[in-house]
């Protein structure tokens, strides 16, 4: 049963033409991300639960479904997303790439730095330039 959903999950990465060692690597982050992030809360004293950590994870699930719209929104249209969903997994990658380094140095030297929210920045341009394609098709 699970190999038959692997083979799912690749047949779609493949219609869709999603890179899925990139796709794997950017949920292996997320999860990096999460337990990082628990673990400098732990060691700045800051309050945690797993309620917080469970959004969290919510809310990286959520970043995980942009390529997906984006690349569904190309082949709904006929357009040719794939450079465009590519980019923005490897965004996505960064900026968790960031945020680990970040959660590891909080922990290490127990200060907190600041973050960039690279992700809010990417969904917000993201939407403006799926917004001038629309425009474009009206």
């Amino acid at each position: 049963m699970f190999e038959k959903i692997k083979i799912l999950i690749y047949v779609i990465f493949a219609y869709l033409g999603i890179e899925v060692e990139a796709f794997v690597i950017l949920i292996a982050f997320m999860c990096l991300d999460s337990i990082l992030g628990a673990i400098k809360a732990l060691r700045l004293g800051e309050n945690f639960s797993f309620k917080k950590m469970l959004w969290g994870f919510t809310l990286k699930l959520c970043f995980l479904i942009v390529p997906l719209v984006i690349a569904l929104l190309g082949k709904s249209i006929g357009y040719d997303f794939h450079s465009v969903v590519n980019v923005t997994i490897s965004i996505l990658t960064v900026a968790e790439a960031y945020s680990i380094i970040g959660n590891i140095y909080s922990a290490k030297n127990r200060v907190v730095v600041d973050k960039l929210d690279a992700v809010s920045v990417l969904l917000l341009n993201l939407r403006k330039i799926i917004k001038k394609i629309l425009d474009g098709l009206m």
